[in-house]
């Protein structure tokens, strides 16, 4: 079977998080993906092996100093072969390693060069440090999130790091297309904050239209405990139908009929209502209630739960695969089904600087130059 992107060689320098997830992704559809990694530490992301393996499967991993002269004489003659290079520096920071988009490109004109970073190689923030929820509160993303009192709540998902990724694979994808169309390659250069920005879009549209991002939330929309204090999820975003089964389901019959604007209007004295009736049974019952009912309900799961949930287990969303010592490593598989070209797990999460002898002698390196390359510490 052809994987989308077979054939295509991506040297990924970029580490932690967007970066790795980025080309995890691009390697889940058939690129060869050659993780660079610093000697003796590697990716930073390695000290939590959890965080590690799960999103670096479907690499090989080499070691490079790029401080070294030699190591950055090995990075140009695999450049000369490859079709992308990502990095997650700092911006300026390849230009002092030496691997910067102008230098490379001269190596090799057809090369995709990805950068990852917090507001993007250019503009007045371009030089401030800054982590996932830092890019947020810029963006204007974290005001949205808050709790039932109005508290900004800091979410337990990296929305940026992940974001980014996903563009990372977009900007590719497209300078891909591209390049089959002009021969060349072409910079791409990813902002978190831009993408948070992007993800914002209905926000914004609708403080272009009012003066306020604030949406108006139906009383049927939100986060709810049952009787037995398991929570539980109601997502009626504003169809009067499924308000009016819901208020059927339940034995509220003199809530039918009021609309979805009234429903904006009165939600504090209607989700009153709805926790006091949920209060009478476990969730459970109400869940078995209310998907007989055909409202739209969903349990809070813990990932104990979702590791069992029959759907999960139908569409094969967690894969087995085992690591380089015979252990089991279970992974989250790709999550878009292609019907003729489906995306593959084919190998576990590297070892550190597993694969810099394999790579460096398809590189037409002897070994000879690669045991002189240890000996300086280049590799």
């Amino acid at each position: 079977m052809t994987l989308p992107l077979e054939g295509i060689k991506i040297l990924d320098s970029a580490h932690q998080y967007p970066g790795p997830y980025c080309s995890m992704l691009l390697g889940d559809l058939g690129a060869e993906v050659i993780k660079v990694e610093q000697p003796k530490t590697g990716d930073p992301a390695r000290a939590n092996p959890g965080f590690f393996k799960g999103i670096n499967r479907n690499k090989k991993s080499i070691t490079l100093d790029l401080k070294k002269p030699s190591a950055g004489e090995i990075m140009k003659r695999l450049v000369r072969e490859a079709d992308v290079f990502t990095e997650g520096f700092r911006p300026g920071v390849v230009k002092r390693l030496g691997v910067d988009y102008e230098t490379l490109k001269k190596i090799n004109p057809r090369l995709i060069y990805c950068s990852i970073s917090g507001y993007g190689q250019n503009g007045p923030y371009r030089d401030l440090p800054g982590h996932d929820l830092n890019y947020m509160a810029m963006a204007g993303m974290l005001d949205s999130i808050r709790d039932k009192d109005g508290t900004h709540v800091s979410p337990g998902v990296a929305i940026g790091d992940l974001s980014s990724g996903m563009f990372a694979v977009i900007g590719i994808m497209a300078a891909l297309m591209a390049r089959g169309h002009t021969g060349n390659g072409q910079y791409v250069d990813v902002s978190m904050f831009d993408g948070l920005l992007s993800w914002m879009s209905i926000r914004f549209g609708l403080f272009f239209q009012n003066g306020s991002s604030a949406r108006p939330y139906d009383a049927g929309y939100g986060v709810f405990k049952a009787g037995d204090g398991k929570p539980f999820t109601l997502g009626i975003a504003h169809e009067n139908w499924f308000w009016d089964r819901l208020c059927t389901a339940i034995g509220l019959p003199e809530y039918v009929g009021i609309q979805a604007t009234e429903r904006h209007q009165r939600r504090k004295e209607l989700v009153a209502e709805l926790e006091s009736v949920f209060s009478q049974k476990t969730r459970e019952k109400w869940i078995n209630i209310l998907i007989e009912a055909d409202v739209p309900v969903a349990p809070v799961k813990t990932p104990e739960e979702v590791l069992e949930d029959p759907q999960v287990l139908f569409r094969e969303m967690i894969q087995e695969l085992k690591g380089p010592f015979g252990e089991s490593i279970r992974q989250v598989a790709f999550p878009v089904k292609l019907s003729e070209t489906p995306a593959l797990i084919q190998s576990p999460p590297p070892e550190l600087g597993e694969h810099t002898e394999e790579v460096l002698l398809k590189a037409g390196f002897t070994k000879a130059e690669i045991k002189k390359f240890s000996h300086e510490g280049a590799i």
